[in-house]
């Protein structure tokens, strides 16, 4: 009985403390709560902000010499593919590519010895055509010669006929002599008469024959250098089959299509700025096509420039005149602001600046042709505009 009471006595004090800890944390969640729910909201406190200092700048007028800015590429003045005109073996190949040659300098050989036979056949049959014309005017001289003397003898022969004091066979003979000889004069006057123009086709035949035995040497036709070797010794070549080429880089062209606009304000000779290899060159404008592909409706331009330690291939940027405009109203190009399509410049007016759009024209250089909705001396933000904001306060620096 007594330990049951003892047990109980036990069991009412951990209750007791369960109740006590309950309650304590009951009592501390309702103070949290209190506290949370009374906090006191942020309120929000407007600042002034400082003005920003800016750089100004004043729309400018005067005229100015726009111009076009456009890529090529540099290339050979010359570029030549250097063709046998006649067939035959390579027998001597004496460049290489990268090789320098000179004008007439020997670059390959063929073998000629078919060649310099067929020449030396027809200088022989020209020869014998020359010495058969003295021959045959000698032999027609000769035969009108001894025609005029049978004509003299059937004359005589002819009256001593008509007094029977020969016979008539012998006049016969006679004129049959006379008619051969005839025959013999208009054969040798026909000899003699076209002799000029057979000697002028042997002598034809005979240059034909001399240029061809010429043709088995391959020589350069201008200074340059070689680029490019198809054939080596040994190989057979056909009449115009490319052999080598060959490029002139003592200067560089750059090619270029250009638009009409461009065009107008162009001429030959006119000198133009080049860019090429981080330097700058002196172009010559050197050709020029001013009626416009019909494709392209682009005129196409050739621009000289001198081999100043640049190479074929190269980027080349050349900057082409355009038509002088006067009287245009400029900004610097940083004082432009570019939103969705639109531009707009911060004009400022008593220390306060105003987003003002603005419709420009034509870049140049470093600036901007201002079309309109700008006057002449009104002052601008001319640069880090894209931190401002319309009516904000600024400074001037």
């Amino acid at each position: 009985m007594t330990k049951i009471i003892k047990h109980k006595r036990q069991k009412g004090a951990v209750l007791q403390i369960v109740g006590i800890i309950t309650a304590i944390a009951v009592i501390t969640i309702i103070i949290v709560w209190l506290l949370i729910w009374t906090k006191p909201q942020p309120q929000a406190a407007l600042e002034t902000l400082a003005p920003v200092k800016v750089s100004i700048a004043n729309v400018e007028k005067r005229s100015v010499q726009p111009r076009e800015t456009i890529t090529g590429r540099l290339q050979p003045i010359k570029t030549a593919q250097i063709r046998f005109e006649v067939a035959g073996k390579v027998i001597s190949r004496d460049v290489e590519p990268g090789t320098t040659v000179n004008t007439g300098e020997v670059l390959m050989k063929l073998d000629a010895s078919d060649y310099l036979d067929q020449l030396q056949q027809v200088a022989a049959e020209l020869l014998i055509e020359q010495k058969g014309v003295s021959r045959d005017k000698d032999l027609l001289k000769y035969a009108q010669n001894n025609l005029q003397l049978q004509q003299q003898e059937e004359k005589r022969l002819q009256r001593l006929v008509e007094r029977n004091l020969i016979a008539q066979s012998q006049l016969d003979s006679t004129r049959q002599r006379v008619f051969d000889l005839q025959a013999e004069v208009a054969r040798l006057d026909y000899s003699v008469a076209t002799s000029s123009a057979r000697v002028r086709m042997k002598k034809a035949q005979h240059d034909i024959a001399k240029r061809n035995f010429t043709r088995t040497i391959l020589a350069a036709a201008f200074d340059g250098v070689v680029n490019e070797v198809f054939v080596d010794e040994g190989d057979y070549v056909n009449a115009n089959e490319i052999a080598l080429t060959l490029v002139d880089v003592s200067k560089f062209d750059v090619q270029l299509d250009v638009r009409g606009e461009v065009i107008a304000g162009l001429q030959l000779g006119q000198h133009v700025e080049v860019e090429a290899n981080g330097q700058r060159l002196d172009g010559e404008l050197v050709a020029m096509q001013l009626d416009p592909d019909i494709n392209t409706n682009t005129h196409h331009v050739r621009v000289r420039v001198p081999n100043n330690n640049v190479q074929s291939g190269m980027l080349a940027t050349v900057y082409m005149p355009l038509s002088a405009q006067t009287d245009s109203l400029l900004i610097p190009i940083s004082a432009v602001i570019n939103e969705y399509g639109n531009s707009y410049v911060f004009i400022i007016n008593d220390n306060v600046v105003n987003k003002t759009p603005i419709k420009l024209g034509r870049r140049i250089s470093n600036e901007v042709v201002v079309l309109d909705n700008l006057v002449l001396g009104q002052q601008i933000v001319a640069r880090d505009v894209n931190s401002l904001t319309d009516q904000q306060h600024v400074t001037i620096e």
